[in-house]
């Protein structure tokens, strides 16, 4: 059965956080396949302080959330639904799940986790309300009282469309991303090893707010000789990153130190052709791992292999292609 025959006029409820306007991409290309998609933040407000609260200690916004839920759950225009979708569940209670539950009896509960659990403590109590479970973290998907069905991410088709031409690439090494944990000393460590051999680097640094980036820079000693104009404090524009992207030899991955499951931008290199240097070690155990096109680099010891910027990307199989764009993704969650 084809995509089109099974979302055209199905009736699909969305939850997503928002990130990078991942969630409306997925609603779009739901609806590109004939699906009737309504779509809404995951949580209550998209603020600092909204987003700090609910990873910390979520009830102390316990009644902007039910208000939020409720609203919501009143106000329904396509009554009853076929599917209720939600990726990275986090500031919705179990109360209000159930709620959704007892007001969508006879739609299919679907999660996908593209976070690892050890970063969403309150995830766990809400599991049960769901039929289908996936992650993109396989250490989660091993823990059988979870329930998880190991899923990795997917890329769009934008990136599927990049026109790469390494021998006219204009930049070597290229990065984009938020400036979280020890991302940046480690950024600097790779950029002087690239400098030496004479590469050229394209690092896009981003801080969510200057508050934060103030804030690292009083009380973290990595920032203290920092300028501000060293990052950036509005998101990339997905036409820019491709642009990016496009220009490029290389692209620079690096997980966040918890994290085991690979990034978002991890498997649109895949669809990209894209050469990739990261510091996650499961790559290896991926099916489109190829040392020719990926070079594992230790976050303790980051060393570049200047053989590895000479060196060609090599095609992998029109399966592997399919299985992690976003067709392959959704065929696969439903």
């Amino acid at each position: 059965m084809g995509l089109k025959d099974r979302f055209n006029n199905k009736k699909i409820l969305l939850f997503s956080p928002q990130f990078f306007g991942y969630g409306h991409e997925i609603g779009n290309k739901l609806r590109d396949y004939g699906a009737l998609v309504d779509y809404f933040d995951e949580r209550p407000g998209n603020d600092f302080m909204t987003k700090a609260i609910i990873r910390v200690n979520k009830s102390l916004l316990s009644k902007k959330i039910d208000k939020y839920y409720n609203t919501i759950i009143k106000n329904l225009v396509h009554g009853k639904y076929d599917f209720v979708l939600f990726l990275n569940a986090e500031a919705i209670s179990e109360k209000n799940l159930g709620l959704l539950r007892e007001n969508q009896p006879n739609a299919k509960f679907i999660l996908y986790m593209w976070d690892s659990l050890k970063n969403k403590k309150y995830t766990i109590d809400l599991l049960p309300h769901f039929d289908l479970k996936h992650t993109f973290d396989k250490e989660d998907s091993l823990d059988q009282s979870y329930g998880f069905r190991f899923r990795p991410l997917f890329f769009l088709d934008a990136y599927k469309n990049i026109q790469s031409q390494p021998d006219q690439a204009k930049i070597d090494l290229l990065f984009v991303g938020t400036v979280h944990s020890d991302r940046y000393p480690l950024l600097m460590a790779i950029k002087e090893k690239c400098m030496a051999l004479g590469k050229s680097v394209d690092y896009f640094m981003f801080f969510q707010s200057k508050k934060i980036y103030y804030a690292q820079k009083a009380t973290n000693r990595v920032f203290r000789n920092t300028k501000i104009s060293d990052f950036e404090f509005t998101p990339l524009k997905k036409e820019d990153l491709i642009r990016k992207i496009e220009n490029c030899n290389i692209v620079l991955d690096i997980q966040h130190p918890s994290q085991k499951g690979l990034t978002m931008r991890t498997i649109e290199m895949v669809g990209a052709r894209k050469k990739m240097i990261t510091t996650n070690k499961e790559i290896m155990g991926y099916d489109f791992y190829n040392p020719n096109n990926i070079y594992y680099l230790d976050r303790d010891n980051p060393e570049v292999d200047p053989a590895f910027f000479e060196t060609p990307y090599i095609d992998l199989e029109t399966d592997i292609y399919h299985k992690y764009s976003i067709d392959g993704w959704l065929e696969e969650l439903f």
